[in-house]
Formats: C-alpha cells, sequence, structure tokens
C-alpha cells in the first residue's frame, strides 16, 4: 500500500473503535444487544456473537449436546449454528473470554480493513469513497459490532484468493471453514478456476467434495438440527439480505398460503431473467475472457458464488452482504466497460440508499409505518436486482468454462 492508504487505514481503524467502544451510533446504525437483570438494570452487550460461541464451547465442556434443545443455553433456540470444529476448544474462563474477545475482534477488525484497502488499492478520490462505502455502511457497523464468524471467513476467503499459494493449504481452509459453518464448501470450486491446471484443479475439488460429504454423512442430525434452527433466527425484516423477505411480502401481496412454493417461484424467475441478460448482454464475454484465473477473477467468482447462494436459499441477517465486497475489484478493474461500470454505480447506490433509511426504518414499527414498510421493500428489491446481475455474471463465466474445457478436450 501506499503512504495515502496506509493513513486511511490508521483513521478508519481509529474511527471504527471509537464508533464500537465509545457508544457513538447507538440507536442509529448501531444496535447492541440489552440485557435487563432483575433489578430492571440494563447491560449493554457488545461482540454478542462471539460471546455466544464462547458459552456454547463451555457448555459443551459440560457435557450439553448444543445440537438439541438444552439448560444450558437457551437464548438461541436450543441448537448451536456452527460446525463441530469450534466445540473442540476446551473450557473458557470469564477472564480468558474478556481477553479474548477484546483481541479477537481488535485483530478481526483490523485484518479486514486493511485487507479491504489492500485488494480495492484506492488511488483517487473516487477509490476513497468505494471504500469509505464498504467500511462504514450499515451492514458492516452491524457486523462489527456483533462480531459474527462471517467476518473471520471472508478474511479466509481474502488469504485463500490472494495469499496462499499452496493448494494443500487451500484445501485445509476450506474443510475447516466448512467444519465451522457449512456453506464455505462452496469455495471448494477455487480449484476449478485453474486456467493452466484444469486437470489436476478437477482432482483437488473432488477430494475435496468427498471430504465434505464424508462430513455431511457423518454429522447429518446435527446439520438438520442447524437448519431447523435457522428456521426461527434471522427473521427481522429490518436487517435481511435475503429472498426470504421478498417471498414474505409477496405471501402477503397474494395471500398465498405456500411458502416452499412461492419461494421457489421467485427462485426460478430469478434464474430465469438473468439468463436473459446473460443471453442478450453476452458481449462483454470477450472483455473478461482473457482474465480467468486472475485473483481478482477468483474472488470474483467465489465471492458472487457465495453472495448468490446464500441470498436464494438462506434467511441471512445482512452482515453477509460482507461477502459482496469480494465483487469490487473485478468490477473496478473492468470500469471501462459500460456494464460493470452501470454495476458499481447500482452497489454504490444500494449502500448509499442504505445510510440514509436504515436509521429511520430501524426504529419504526413496519406493522404500522407504511413509509418504512415501503423502505424495506426498496431495499430488498435492490438486493434482488444486484443479484440477478452477478448470476448473470457467473453465467458468462461457467459459459467460458466449458469452452475452456472443450478446448482442452479437442487438444488431447
Amino acid at each position: 500500500m501506499n503512504k495515502n492508504n496506509y493513513i486511511y487505514f490508521f483513521i478508519s481503524i481509529l474511527a471504527i473503535f471509537i464508533i464500537i467502544y465509545g457508544g457513538f451510533l447507538y440507536d442509529i446504525y448501531i444496535h447492541p444487544t440489552v440485557i435487563i437483570d432483575e433489578l430492571g438494570n440494563k447491560d449493554i452487550v457488545i461482540f454478542g456473537d462471539l460471546k455466544y460461541v464462547f458459552k456454547i464451547i463451555n457448555c459443551n465442556n459440560l457435557g450439553f449436546d448444543v445440537y438439541t434443545p438444552n439448560k444450558c443455553y437457551r437464548d438461541y433456540y436450543g441448537s448451536f449454528l456452527y460446525g463441530p470444529s469450534i466445540l473442540v476448544f476446551p473450557t473458557i474462563s470469564k477472564n480468558a473470554e474478556i481477553f479474548l474477545t477484546y483481541l479477537l475482534t481488535i485483530l478481526s477488525i483490523i485484518s479486514f480493513v486493511y485487507l479491504n484497502i489492500k485488494i480495492i488499492n484506492p488511488r483517487n478520490f473516487f477509490g476513497y469513497f468505494i471504500i469509505t462505502v464498504i467500511l462504514f455502511n450499515p451492514t458492516t457497523l452491524f457486523l462489527y459490532e456483533k462480531m459474527n464468524i462471517d467476518i473471520f471467513i471472508y478474511i479466509s476467503l481474502v488469504l485463500l484468493v490472494y495469499y496462499f499459494k499452496s493448494d494443500i493449504i487451500k484445501i485445509f481452509l476450506i474443510f475447516i471453514l466448512t467444519l465451522t459453518k457449512f456453506y464455505p464448501a462452496i469455495l471448494s470450486i477455487i480449484f476449478l478456476l485453474k486456467k493452466d491446471k484444469i486437470f489436476k484443479g478437477f482432482f483437488y475439488f473432488l477430494f475435496l467434495l468427498c471430504c465434505i460429504l464424508l462430513f455431511i454423512f457423518f454429522y447429518w442430525d446435527n446439520i438438520l438440527s442447524v437448519f431447523k434452527t435457522l428456521d426461527y433466527v434471522s427473521q427481522s425484516l429490518k436487517y435481511s439480505f435475503s429472498l426470504n423477505t421478498l417471498n414474505k411480502i409477496f405471501i402477503y401481496l397474494t395471500s398465498l398460503g405456500n411458502v416452499f412454493y412461492s419461494k421457489l417461484v421467485l427462485i426460478s424467475s430469478t434464474l430465469i431473467i438473468s439468463f436473459v441478460i446473460f443471453y442478450f448482454f453476452s458481449r462483454y464475454r470477450l472483455e473478461i475472457e482473457n482474465q480467468i484465473g486472475k485473483r481478482n477473477t477468483t474472488m470474483f467468482i467465489l465471492s458472487s458464488s457465495l453472495s448468490v447462494s446464500l441470498y436464494l436459499l438462506f434467511g441471512n441477517n445482512f452482515y453477509r452482504e460482507i461477502y459482496l465486497i469480494g465483487i469490487i475489484p473485478f468490477i473496478l478493474s473492468n470500469s471501462e466497460i459500460k456494464f460493470f461500470k452501470n454495476l458499481l454505480y447500482f452497489y454504490i447506490f444500494k449502500y448509499l440508499y442504505l445510510l440514509v433509511v436504515f436509521p429511520y426504518y430501524y426504529n419504526s414499527d413496519l406493522k404500522e409505518n407504511i413509509t418504512a414498510q415501503i423502505f424495506v421493500s426498496l431495499k430488498s428489491f435492490f438486493d434482488l436486482i444486484l443479484i440477478i446481475f452477478l448470476i448473470s455474471i457467473l453465467f458468462t463465466f461457467f459459459k467460458i468454462y466449458i469452452d475452456n474445457l472443450k478446448k482442452v478436450k479437442n487438444e488431447l
């Protein structure tokens, strides 16, 4: 990084810690958990998701089955939301929890800010404007305060793409991430993006896929418990990043009773629209075909695949929009193409919109406030538009990959 980027890095870190630890922007962009004791005293709990993990580790070491309803920790519907890799840790004392909370939050936020500045590499006012929107929009502020494990997965993703060169290390990292949160299994497609080592990459992909399938086979019951629990969490429309939000709106407007079939219709419609865009606007394919195998392209494909899968299939709090950051380096490097320039502008608009309206609709009663309902609906609609364009681009990369396979086959 150049001198200006280091200065921006230190200013950003300082600003984030002042906002989080100083209590600034509470009830505006940051909404920490508030616990009221028996005497009516309020206690503000920051980094709640990280502390939740510590609590579950201790419950597991006490002999409780954390994947089923139990008396040790009932605030999260009885089932642990993560994979078994976290449960290998020993009991964490109160003092150790305090120390680890401060250590992990400081290291993760510093790493997150540094790596994003590094991969986006702002060089002018527009570049610094983009990175500022990324680091200080409601979704990332929400992530800092909750300190959800997604921030560690995102940091691992950046390291996986830009820093780790050994395939063995990549296999190990992806497998550990999958044992932690399940959905990082999608990252195994990184081995299919080796332009000059297609068959070797395909072998690594199959090997990792077999390991993941074995994990699913042995932990199937626990995985089912996690998915059942997900039906009860991440349901607030106020901070949602999911097709489920539009599905709820769709059901409300149409009075349909079957949630599954209505969502299936929305997923099908999303894929069809994305394919139409891919078909009619695939002329940009020639512009990006020679970029297969480059780090920004790999980051785009992995980030888009994660974002699309999470958006279409699960109910997510909007800190999972963190993976959308990974599409920016590729889009910036192709911003001379009108299609990608407009996509970049739309990305910026989406978060500027959220910066303006989020404080209003979060503190409103969505059942009564029609304006807040409109704001939430528009946010959900903007999410869908972005996902549709990402899918259309992924269709393009998939077509390029298939064509490359045919070329290799013909050369043999």
